[in-house]
């Protein structure tokens, strides 16, 4: 069984917390943050609970959860999860939608659903489809597996 990696690093002039989980199998029970969480699906099959709504999450899905959203994330394949997220606090969020917008207001995420209805429209693809076609590549250029 592959061992679970939980990194995590704060960046002091972006003033946020990124991190990476691989090879997670556990559940994840409801809960919520103080702050804004913005993830990415590197592999995996997740259920996830997110204001009394159900998504299916897999590779290439987005994230988007706001302060206080209660939220539970469950393993719906045989597979591990691999997840790469953000977590920006308030005060970062309200500079930065007073940098974009000229409006110090916090922003709010609709649902789960909303980011990726809106890649496909722009891109034409699911988020899922754009990673199978175009593969990550590696440090010196090349597709991971070569």
């Amino acid at each position: 069984m592959k061992k679970e990696i939980r990194t995590v690093v704060y960046d002091d002039e972006l003033r946020m917390e990124a991190y990476r989980f691989e090879g997670i199998v556990q559940p994840f029970p409801s809960h919520f943050h103080e702050h804004y969480v913005i993830g990415f699906v590197e592999k995996g099959e997740r259920v996830l609970s997110c204001r009394d709504r159900e998504y299916a999450i897999e590779e290439g899905s987005i994230v988007l959860f706001n302060p206080g959203d209660s939220h539970a994330c469950v393993q719906s394949d045989e597979g591990t999860f691999d997840y790469r997220g953000f977590n920006i606090s308030k005060e970062v969020m309200l500079d930065l939608a007073e940098e974009v917008t000229g409006k110090r207001e916090l922003p709010g995420f609709s649902d789960q659903s909303h980011f990726t209805n809106y890649f496909n429209q722009f891109i034409g693809l699911a988020p899922g489809t754009y990673c199978e076609i175009f593969p990550k590549k590696d440090g010196d250029g090349g597709q991971h597996g070569e």
